[in-house]
């Protein structure tokens, strides 16, 4: 049920980015949507018609090449992002933004946010979404910057029909937008790999793994000064986990080292795999 409330509110922020306040000033957004405001722009074509159909062929693809789970949630979603363009058509008369700058970066702001929460729901709007999660998938690439270069040649496109000055608005709109996506990646999946050391490792691990369930590595140590052996305790936890590990260490040893880092990705055990 989150999974679909994700996908709804996904796609009800870019639709209102891209009615609201990219499509009045004629700034594209990224990958199909772009296109299809240019078609819109040159003959009419409602967007959301275009994003059902320029989207079929791709979506094929991702369900050879892709997770099959993903490819149908995104092809349900894509549904609801053209239903959503559909709905949201006539809402630039309530936004009512006037400055182009004003409507680049906060309708890229909106558009990025959308994007990330449609990625963090484990699906995509289909187009240009399908190829980066192929080179994620592939490469580990970032996804907002695998976006960003491969809406190159839209916006090329665009600069043709709305102009050179357009099309480096657009620019700015995009990278605000992929800025964002790649923020929210890192936001709301946020893992710590911690390293403990102590005299007390074999208590400690055990506590961690009898009370939060994580697995514990050792690691071999040896200090710098006084030259004897310990065991390094390594493991990878979630941030809501965090305060108790402190907790469990500060019981046990109040003298332990303990060092807290980021990690921006972890596959295995324990962790549900992204494909995204």
């Amino acid at each position: 049920m989150l999974r679909i409330l994700g996908m709804i509110i996904g796609s009800t922020l870019c639709a209102i980015a891209i009615n609201g306040f990219l499509v009045p000033h004629h700034l594209l957004s990224g990958g199909v949507s772009g296109i299809a405001i240019l078609l819109n722009a040159s003959f009419g074509v409602k967007i959301g018609l275009v994003v059902l159909i320029v989207n079929i062929p791709l979506f094929l693809m991702s369900y050879k090449k892709l997770d099959k789970d993903f490819t149908v949630y995104s092809f349900f979603n894509m549904f609801i992002f053209s239903m959503m363009l559909l709905l949201t058509a006539d809402i630039s008369k309530n936004v009512g933004v006037d400055d182009i700058i004003l409507s680049a970066v906060f309708g890229g702001i909106i558009n990025g946010v959308g994007m990330g929460i449609t990625f963090k729901s484990k699906c995509s709007q289909g187009g240009t979404d399908i190829v980066a999660t192929y080179v994620k998938k592939k490469w580990n690439a970032n996804l907002g910057t695998t976006l960003m270069i491969s809406n190159v040649f839209i916006v090329s496109l665009g600069s043709l029909v709305f102009g050179a000055e357009k099309a480096m608005y657009t620019l700015i709109s995009m990278y605000v937008a992929y800025q964002v996506v790649d923020r929210i990646q890192i936001m709301l999946d946020k893992k710590k790999s911690i390293m403990i050391i102590s005299d007390k490792s074999e208590e400690i691990s055990n506590q961690i793994m009898a009370k939060i369930g994580r697995g514990v590595t050792f690691l071999q140590g040896e200090g710098g000064y006084s030259k004897t052996s310990q065991k390094v305790i390594y493991t990878i936890i979630s941030s809501k986990e965090l305060p108790r590990i402190i907790e469990i260490v500060d019981s046990v040893d109040e003298c332990a080292f303990m060092s807290v880092n980021e990690a921006t990705e972890v596959k295995g055990r324990g962790f549900k795999e992204s494909y995204i």
